[in-house]
Parts: C-alpha cells; structure tokens; sequence
C-alpha cells in the first residue's frame, strides 16, 4: 500500500477514540456518534463502519452485532455515513434494545 494511501495516524487515533467512547460508554454515546456523523458533519465518524462500531458495544457479542447490520440492512463495511433513513429507524429499534439503554426498561 502507498503511504500516502494509508490512514493517517491522525484519523486512526479519531477513530480509536470513538471506539473507545463507545466501549466506555454504550449505546447512547454510539447514538451521538451516530447523530454527529449524520447530522454534525463528523466525516470521521461518517467513514466509520457501523459493524466496528458495534462490536466496540460492552456486552454486545459478535453475533449480535451481526444481528443488528442484518436488521439494518447494512454490511461489514457499511460506512455509518452512507445509512439511509430506514437503515437508521432499524439501527435506533435494535439500540434501544441492548440491556443498559433507558429504552430497553420499558
């Protein structure tokens, strides 16, 4: 690969601290995420792929993850970005779902 074709340590490290919000901080800060890639122009957070994004979930196991990119009709290289508006309705369900999300005591 061609260096300048490779990420730049800037954008890995923007990237790993998403993750890494998102292992702390659950579903709701992947709902920020989320809204700031759609919304917030965060073209970071946009060229995310959701499956990474969800296996960086505390307790979301590997098939889960995989559950929810089915429900959403999204693959393992789906960018967040690139989710339609239906895409995002079966994202929001499966979310408020997960155990530990205010949504999911209802």
């Amino acid at each position: 690969m061609h260096p300048s074709s490779a990420p730049s340590a800037e954008l890995h490290r923007a990237r790993e601290l998403r993750l890494a919000a998102t292992a702390e901080e659950g579903p709701t800060r992947l709902a920020h995420i989320c809204l700031d890639a759609w919304y917030g122009g965060d073209v970071v957070a946009a060229g995310m792929t959701l499956a990474s994004l969800l296996r960086a979930l505390p307790g979301v196991s590997p098939v889960t993850a995989h559950d929810i990119l089915m429900r959403a009709g999204a693959t393992e290289t789906t960018p967040l970005g690139a989710l339609d508006h239906e895409q995002r309705a079966a994202l929001a369900s499966s979310l408020a779902r997960i155990p530990g999300t205010d949504a999911s005591a209802r």
